[in-house]
């Protein structure tokens, strides 16, 4: 998290690149109401459904890979769920749908930033599924979003680095910026 600080960045938000590619071409004004393409990413962890669904709701995982957040929800359906770093809200949203400990619904609003909290609220889901003995392929879609949005571009390098950061954390014991 001190990175994204230091570079005056909030979490999952990038530097714009030049040659971004793709994410270019989707990016128009920022009041289109063209719909861009659900962000969809699937990582393999070697880890049950359990540790997983544990580390996607749980603050003692959450901290150590979500870009510091600390989650506070009891993840019913129609409970609202924040997201804080340091005690600043970052994530607000509500409970859709929760199948523990293989699927998780969430109405996602980020606020860590005055464009993007006024971009309309988004929906995350999780899919937990067995792959094969001990592995588990862990699929993230966020849908609704707009393109040229404030929100689109942090969530496409944010959630890879949170995917990841969850896979090393799972499989090593340490998240990606801990020694």
């Amino acid at each position: 998290m001190e990175a994204f600080r230091a570079a005056g960045r909030a979490p999952g938000r990038a530097a714009r690149r030049s040659g971004a590619g793709a994410l270019e071409n989707l990016e128009g004004s920022s009041t289109s109401t063209t719909a861009a393409p659900d962000f969809v990413h699937a990582v393999y962890i070697r880890a049950t459904p359990e540790r997983i669904w544990r580390a996607i709701t749980e603050t003692d995982f959450t901290v150590r890979y979500f870009y510091g957040s600390a989650v506070e929800c009891d993840w019913q359906p129609g409970s609202a769920y924040r997201m804080t770093i340091d005690s600043e809200l970052q994530i607000e949203g509500e409970i859709v749908e929760t199948s523990p400990p293989r699927r998780l619904v969430q109405a996602w609003h980020a606020v860590w930033d005055p464009e993007i909290a006024a971009d309309a609220p988004t929906r995350v889901s999780w899919e937990i599924e067995d792959a094969m003995s001990g592995v588990c392929k862990v699929t993230l879609v966020h849908s609704g979003l707009l393109a040229g949005s404030s929100t689109l571009e942090p969530i496409s390098d944010g959630w890879p680095f949170i995917l990841s950061g969850l896979k090393t954390l799972l499989e090593t014991g340490k998240g990606l910026s801990e020694e």
